[in-house]
């Protein structure tokens, strides 16, 4: 029996509003070169690929009826496929990619009521000693009057602000979703020397049960380059110097 695999691959968005959209620069390049290598030197040995992406991202140019496409914007779209995928079918191995989004809106508010409203609890306190950080921070929290981010925002306010919250950690829950499944995840950092990068790509593969990290760097990734090293239980397995040499140096470990 063939080999049952998920892909994540590009960016995850969180709105703003009805238009406005908190994105990063991930193309799901990556995860469309591992989708690729794989049907093309694997194909006869797997049975099924989902490949999980935002509309915008690049999708496998290999024809294939083992391939089937989930398009995924925020990430609770992209929890919520995988715990359908997971709770519908065996999956061998998944290849989580994907760049998740670290933040997402809370809210949008203009500055001037928020203001308002600090001010205006400050001036009704009977006790103005009594106010504490706690309750200057609780109007941070949940401001009372806030924009309605289901519709688009006006274009004109000089002073318009964003809370932003945490995302869940996507790669920290596949394995409480799928316990035997083998992961591979990523980390990027940036401008960082190899020791710290390996420091903590091997912290997020034990953290989150992951079998292997590739591990980026970001000032090393461009103009056909894209250096990585991946790493395992026992160390650095490989380094690799493009995105192809990832997907073979990835296939060789998995298959």
């Amino acid at each position: 029996m063939g080999k049952r695999i998920i892909i994540t691959a590009g960016s995850t968005r969180e709105r703003l509003d009805a238009v406005m959209v908190i994105d990063n620069m991930s193309t799901g390049a990556l995860g469309c070169t591992m989708a690729e290598t794989l049907l093309g030197d694997r194909g006869e040995e797997i049975d099924k690929i989902y490949y999980i992406s935002p509309k915008m991202a690049y999708k496998p140019r290999v024809q294939s009826e083992k391939v089937e496409l989930v398009t995924v914007e925020t990430t609770q779209d992209l929890i919520e496929a995988l715990e359908k995928i997971f709770a519908t079918d065996k999956i061998d191995i998944i290849i989580h990619s994907s760049a998740v989004g670290d933040y997402k809106g809370k809210y949008v508010i203009r500055a001037e009521d928020l203001v308002d409203e600090i001010w205006q609890t400050i001036q009704n306190a009977q006790d103005k000693n009594a106010l504490t950080k706690e309750t200057l921070m609780g109007i941070f929290e949940n401001p009372t009057v806030v924009c309605n981010n289901s519709t688009k925002i006006s274009s004109y306010e000089p002073h318009l602000m964003a809370m932003l919250t945490l995302t869940p950690k996507v790669i920290g829950l596949i394995k409480k979703m799928a316990p035997d499944v083998t992961l591979i995840g990523f980390k990027l950092l940036e401008g960082v020397s190899k020791e710290e990068l390996y420091e903590v790509a091997s912290a997020l593969r034990v953290k989150n049960q992951a079998d292997y990290i590739v591990a980026n760097d970001l000032s090393k990734i461009g103009k056909g380059k894209h250096w990585a090293m991946i790493i395992g239980q026992s160390g650095i397995v490989t380094e690799c110097e493009t995105k192809q040499e990832i997907a073979k140096a990835l296939e060789q470990l998995l298959f």
